[in-house]
């Protein structure tokens, strides 16, 4: 079986700055790339109004007191340097992807982004329109909608989790709002800095004098969410005028933490059932019964919370019959402990899925930011690694009996119903 490396080899460097934040990299002398992450607690889970915390983030970049916006288009367009911005519930991140021999031009434009950002009225203009669009579209897809339902279902729509955005809401994001947002929860000496590739001295201190000054913020909310399931499960559908296929979310809110070792055992169980092209649901739902292109089971790690889903698009005939399998495949691992055979391919596959998500400076890199947001550390790969040497069929029988018994799971369905 392939074994996956020890977790000491996968951490970060550290330097420490002026200020006390940790500043984290991953070095490479093998390539002239580096990419720089600002990562800020100023998610969707502290904003004021709907779509505000995403529009700051994409905002913040556009221009500054000292560059306008096309003076900040043609400075990143003439350089090749891509700038990427990304927010989930807690964190938001913002990437600069650029040449070694272009940092020293890129970070006095960080530094003026940062500590002087503009948020032209044209630019919210625009940036409006175009979330007003992309949710329009998103409520006319069945999968999108499948999500929505079920987050609102598993947690209700005040939790953070379970809110979604209207069109409606990008017309009222508020250029005020946005820059108390910017002020409160993208403060310079809250900022984490995460590098990965070509990072030398130079660049970490470079770094700290422009950044580790600024005090981080004594009161700064942070964030964690109950891993509190549902009492009972429920049942969801929303039809979408004129669609043509279904989307089924099934699935449910686990009574689990991440660094428990029967979590890292729960994975290679998920795996097994619906995680790679010849598990469990795809050899039932895709290849025999030919229900949907792509079934797939996951678990998703949100701070304090994990949730466990099965998704699908399937055709309209096909969402009852789809629906009956997934509960058969389910009710199958509670009753049936699986083969040893199949424990071991499985037990293969998860492990070689792992040194893929880690085979490079920039995987790693970016597999650090996901777990820093979510607060997840290496405990959880010296469990899997465990888990995997030591997993039996009994084992995998238990969680499933405890975990994904059919009459735990939510079920919700949108589209063509």
């Amino acid at each position: 079986m392939i074994t996956i490396p020890s977790s000491d080899t996968l951490l970060p460097h550290s330097y420490r700055m002026a200020n006390g934040r940790m500043l984290y990299y991953f070095p490479s002398d093998s390539t002239d790339l580096v990419k720089i992450d600002l990562l800020s607690e100023s998610g969707s889970a502290y904003q004021s109004k709907p779509l505000v915390a995403a529009a700051t983030n994409r905002l913040y970049t556009v221009a500054s007191n000292n560059m306008s916006a096309s003076q900040i288009a043609e400075f990143l367009d003439y350089r090749g340097i891509i700038v990427d911005n990304n927010n989930n519930v807690t964190n938001c991140t913002t990437s600069f992807y650029t040449l070694s021999r272009h940092l020293a031009d890129l970070l006095p434009v960080v530094d003026d982004l940062v500590h002087h950002p503009q948020f032209p009225e044209e630019d919210l203009d625009v940036y409006r329109q175009e979330r007003r669009q992309k949710i329009a579209a998103s409520q006319l897809k069945s999968s999108d909608m499948a999500r929505r339902l079920f987050y609102e279902a598993l947690f209700g729509q005040q939790h953070p989790l379970g809110q979604y955005s209207v069109p409606e809401d990008a017309e009222r994001l508020d250029i005020d709002v946005i820059r108390q947002h910017y002020t409160l929860r993208h403060c310079p000496g809250d900022l984490t800095f995460v590098l990965a590739g070509r990072v030398d001295d130079a660049l970490l201190a470079d770094l700290d004098a422009r950044f580790g000054h600024h005090a981080p913020s004594i009161d700064l909310s942070h964030v964690s969410f109950d891993a509190t399931p549902i009492l009972s499960p429920t049942r969801s559908d929303c039809a979408i005028l004129g669609a043509t296929q279904a989307t089924l979310r099934i699935g449910r809110v686990l009574p689990i933490a991440w660094n428990e070792p029967d979590y890292a055992t729960l994975m290679i169980l998920v795996t097994l059932l619906g995680g790679y092209f010849g598990s469990r649901l795809m050899s039932n739902l895709r290849e025999d019964k030919g229900y949907t292109y792509g079934i797939y089971a996951r678990t998703q790690i949100y701070r304090g919370v994990i949730v466990f889903y099965i998704t699908a698009d399937v055709a309209a005939e096909a969402l009852r019959p789809a629906e009956q399998e997934i509960m058969l495949e389910l009710q199958r691992l509670v009753d049936q402990p699986v083969t040893q055979e199949e424990l071991d391919l499985v037990r293969t596959v998860l492990a070689g899925d792992f040194l893929r998500s880690v085979d490079g400076i920039f995987e790693r890199s970016a597999r650090f930011v996901d777990m820093f947001a979510t607060e997840v550390d290496e405990r959880l790969t010296d469990n899997l690694r465990q888990a995997l040497a030591s997993v039996t069929p009994n084992d995998l029988q238990r969680l499933a009996s405890y975990y994904l018994a059919p009459r735990l799971m939510t079920v919700c369905r949108a589209g063509a119903l």
